[in-house]
């Protein structure tokens, strides 16, 4: 039922409403004064498994060697709606436990009884901190609805997200291999972030991604949105202008030589996968 409700929401509100997050302006997120869960944790752990709805999550590093968990809140839910924390088979899984008041379609045209149920979802929105301890994680793994997620300052071999109504920054991450997917968000990722391989997919949004490492392997593959790659001097790369689509729209500050159905740039040593159906796409060289 809480699914079909929370489906239901989304659709109501994709009808009424530009597609957007539900996650919080800057000012709603300074009302959130009531910390629900705040836990510190000893035990060491691999990986990291958060599953989301309806806030902001932020994974950062650590001031020691334990694990803090905080989640923040409009107000105080029920017991049973707090987050749930436990350590497992080497890993951290977190959960949260949000619930929603009954809805049907026949008070949803009820402008008063919607706008009533859209507040209500709005005040159930939670802020999750996890600070973890320094040290290369094997795997974290996000999977959330209506939440916006950060990953900051840690490393680990396997970064994999699945969004719907969020975005996703990386700051300062390390890791082996990123894998980004959301469907109605923004991935964006920073410069401080280096991977041996990246895989974006994305749906409704934006990919923008600055490169100070000249990434071996690279898929970007958006259908309504912007890919922007900003990339650092290198060896030569190839692009297939067939799968581009958008080629039209295509820009970039390097001097890419044609082909057949490639775009080349010097040797062509690396092989990039980009996809785009509806949006620009645009390669800058890092200054």
């Amino acid at each position: 039922m809480k699914k079909l409700v929370a489906f239901f929401l989304i659709l109501c509100c994709a009808n009424f409403y530009p597609i957007t997050t539900f996650a919080e302006t800057s000012t709603q997120k300074q009302q959130k004064t009531i910390t629900v869960t705040q836990v510190a944790r000893e035990e060491s752990f691999d990986n990291i498994q958060v599953i989301w709805s309806r806030g902001q999550v932020t994974i950062c590093q650590s001031p020691d060697e334990k694990t803090y968990i905080t989640e923040k809140a409009f107000v105080m839910p029920k017991e049973t709606e707090k987050a749930g924390i436990t350590i497992k088979d080497n890993t951290l899984f977190i959960k949260d436990y949000h619930s929603l008041s009954s809805f049907s379609v026949e008070n949803s045209r009820n402008t008063k009884e919607f706008e009533k149920l859209l507040q209500e979802y709005r005040n159930t929105e939670y802020d999750l901190e996890i600070a973890l301890p320094q040290k290369q994680y094997q795997e974290i793994y996000f999977k959330t609805v209506n939440a916006n997620c950060d990953l900051e300052n840690n490393d680990f071999r396997n970064v994999i997200t699945e969004t719907v109504n969020g975005n996703i920054a990386l700051n300062n991450v390390t890791a082996d291999s990123i894998t980004l997917n959301t469907v109605n968000g923004n991935l964006t990722l920073f410069s401080g972030t280096t991977a041996q391989q990246y895989s974006f997919n994305g749906i409704n949004g934006n990919i923008d991604a600055v490169f100070t490492v000249f990434p071996t392997a690279l898929s970007v593959h958006n259908v309504n949105g912007n890919i922007t790659l900003t990339l650092p001097e290198n060896d030569g790369f190839i692009i297939d202008k067939r799968k581009l689509k958008t080629y039209k729209d295509f820009s970039t500050s390097f001097y890419l030589k044609d082909s057949n159905h490639k775009k080349i740039y010097k040797s062509g040593e690396t092989e990039f996968d980009i996809v785009c159906t509806n949006g620009s796409v645009t390669l800058k060289r890092l200054d």
